[in-house]
């Protein structure tokens, strides 16, 4: 089906410059890498799906356990996609392959979509330590926000709220504003940790939350004077 949207144009992913994309922040990473799927499967490009942490699973989706190679090409000429990782019974989710499997089955693809970090739901977070997991071969790096947290209590909106609080210099009661989200976004403390020389972009989720698109154009204008490509908009708009 044909999106009115297309995501790869509004976030100006070069796929064929850039072909491995690493998703990071919030709610809504893998909604948008499903889209993004859509999007380069109707442009005729085979893609990978993958994760270094750990993903949603969906039993009915083309699927090869552990990233088998003759599995995933198979699946490719096949389907078009596939998801490429582990699977944890336990949680009934997909988990992450070593790196030099990344490196494998990226050849195999035009482009490998990874999900490499977790907020469950959350639409904002702050990365602890040991987060994101970038893998080394992501070319770009995007981040999402859900505008959903703006107005609300930091303990209600972020994932890691303590460490977002301490991030913010703000209480666990103080609201999310529009200049946090542009903080959490461009901080190598935040959002851009592990971005490096990488190509990034930020997405801001759920504009259709918003009373109006004052707030998400002003956090869009902030970012670029950062430097920051970044874009609105509702993963629900058609």
């Amino acid at each position: 089906m044909k999106h009115q949207i297309d995501f790869l144009e509004l976030l100006q992913i070069e796929y064929e410059k850039y072909p491995v994309i690493a998703v990071v922040g919030g709610g809504g990473k893998t909604s948008l890498i499903f889209r993004l799927t859509d999007e380069l499967l109707a442009r005729g490009k085979k893609v990978i799906i993958t994760t270094t942490t750990h993903m949603a699973g969906e039993s009915e989706l083309p699927f090869v356990r552990g990233g088998d190679a003759c599995g995933v090409k198979e699946t490719l000429e096949r389907e078009g996609y596939v998801i490429a990782a582990e699977y944890e019974e336990e949680t009934g989710k997909y988990a992450a392959l070593p790196d030099e499997k990344l490196e494998e089955l990226k050849e195999l693809c035009d482009v490998m979509l990874v999900e490499a970090d977790g907020a469950k739901h959350h639409p904002v977070k702050v990365p602890a330590e040991w987060e994101p997991v970038i893998p080394a071969c992501a070319d770009l790096v995007i981040s999402v926000i859900g505008l959903d947290c703006l107005g609300q209590p930091i303990s209600q909106s972020a994932y890691r709220m303590e460490r977002t609080s301490e991030f913010l210099k703000k209480s666990l009661d103080a609201p999310i504003t529009e200049e946090d989200i542009v903080k959490i976004a461009t901080s190598i403390c935040g959002l851009f940790k592990d971005v490096e020389e990488r190509i990034y972009r930020v997405y801001l989720n759920k504009s259709d939350v918003l009373a109006g698109k004052e707030p998400a154009e002003y956090i869009v204008e902030e970012l670029e004077k950062k430097h920051t490509t970044a874009a609105y908009g509702s993963l629900w708009e058609e």
